[in-house]
This record gives structure tokens, sequence and C-alpha cells, in this order.
């Protein structure tokens, strides 16, 4: 319906293409990598992606700025030409809420992001070159372009928001759900009933299902379902082994856990 990318690379290497995307080789994880970043937002320069980074095999890679830090990046990601004026753009997105009309998603057995499987005491979140990004921030973050996705326990429909994950060790992540949004809720649910909340959290996605977890869509709504609306097609997924949630399957990295009651684990 709108634009169409399958996966992250693909919009990558449109960006290149465009003179929108810079390589960055060998910063440093610590400080000057996300410093490096705020000052390319800050200048509304190019989507950036480092490589190099120290300490890290070369291809473990860290992507910033893709979207949010360029009105001409948003409108490639949603395929829209440098032409159309931003009124015609909002009277689309005005017709876009006004038509919607859900497409579940499609779940397959396979896919990209099951190249590489790592299970139980073989996961280490550190083997990833997750950034400090801030001097103030309280340690290493992986996740802020990313996706989380929990299951309301008693309507059943699965919702994906945009929350901070902090790296922790090599077996724990945490993430901040803004009191009252739609996970804090749905989490609270389960701690409620003194049950850990299954959690699926991806990093690197499709541009338009990413854009779709961070629209302010209604109680209920499914953003993959709205993501589907806007592709024109279904989101693949894949059940995940041990949540039951569906993970993209063109993600670059998926991990499945549980967010244990606060009574038992705080950070």
């Amino acid at each position: 319906m709108i634009g169409l990318f399958d996966d992250l690379r693909e919009f990558l290497d449109t960006l290149q293409g465009m003179g929108e995307l810079k390589v960055v080789d060998g910063v440093d994880w610590d400080l000057e990598l996300g410093a490096i970043a705020e000052l390319m937002a800050e200048r509304k320069g190019p989507a950036l992606l480092f490589d190099g980074i120290r300490g890290y095999p070369r291809g473990y890679r860290v992507a910033a700025n893709l979207i949010t830090a360029s009105k001409r990046r948003l409108r490639i990601a949603l395929g829209y030409g440098d032409d159309m004026p931003d009124a015609e753009i909002i009277r689309k997105w005005k017709d876009i809420y006004e038509n919607y009309r859900p497409v579940s998603p499609a779940e397959v057995s396979d896919g990209p992001v099951m190249e590489n499987v790592i299970e139980e005491d073989k996961v280490d979140m550190l083997k990833f070159p997750a950034p400090k990004w801030h001097e103030m921030d309280g340690g290493r973050y992986i996740g802020t372009g990313d996706m989380v996705f929990t299951k309301d326990p008693d309507g059943g429909w699965v919702n994906v928001g945009i929350y901070r994950v902090m790296v922790h060790d090599e077996h724990t992540l945490s993430f901040y759900v803004r009191p009252g949004s739609d996970g804090d809720i749905i989490r609270r649910k389960y701690w409620e009933r003194g049950e850990s909340c299954p959690v699926v959290m991806t990093f690197g996605q499709d541009p338009l299902t990413w854009i779709s977890s961070a629209l302010p869509l209604p109680w209920g709504t499914s953003e993959l379902e709205f993501a589907g609306y806007l592709r024109g097609e279904p989101v693949r997924v894949i059940r995940g082994k041990y949540t039951g949630l569906p993970i993209p399957a063109t993600a670059e990295i998926a991990i499945e856990g549980e967010a244990p009651p606060p009574s038992e684990e705080r950070r």
C-alpha cells in the first residue's frame, strides 16, 4: 500500500544508494558511538551504520538515525517521494486511519531470523555491541529502535511497543515501559496473578513494521495487523518456541524470555 521493504538490510541498501547512509568504522561502543549518532542527528546528517566496533568482530553492526532524525528517510520508509507536499501526506494518513482494515500476520515455519539459533545457557547478550549511548545512562542499551511483544492474558491480542532495553548480563535484559502504557498494563496483569509475563524482543526489522509499533493505536488493536495493512500483505511471523509469541521472520535479532514479577527480580 505504501513503501515495502522486506527487511532492514534492503532498507539500508536503499538509503546507501540514495546517499542517505554513511558507514562509520572503528568506534568505541562506550559513549563514542552515541556521541557521533547524536551529533549527526542534531545536524540532520545521514543515517549511520557502525562496523568494526572496538572489541567486536566485523559484521556485528549497529545502525542509528535511520528514520527519526530525517524527514526524507521517513518518506523513503513510507514510499513517498521528495516532491509530495506535506499536506498531501497528512491527508493520506487521515485516509489510512479512516479506512483501516486489519491484515492478520501469516505464520511461517522458517525465515532469516532462524539462521542462527542460540538457546539456554549458551545465550550471551554481551556478544552484541550494545552501546552506552549517553553519559548519564545507567548501562548499555541494545534496544532503542526495537520492538517488544507481549500478549494480553485476557483479550488474547498481541501488543508491540518500542521500549528502551538495557543489557545487565549475559542472560538478563530489562525494558522500561512508561506506567499506564499498553505493555505496562499487560505485564502487570501477569504479575497480579503471580506469573511472569512472556516477552519477545526484536532488534532490526523492516521500517513499516517498526513504524506501526510506534503509532498510538487504540487498546486491543494489533500493531502487526496494522503493519500488514500498511504493507498491503501480511507480516510473516514465526511462533516462538518458548513464549508462543509471534516473531517477525525477517528480524535481525530476536530473543524470547519472560519478565518476572518485581518481587522476584527488580532489575
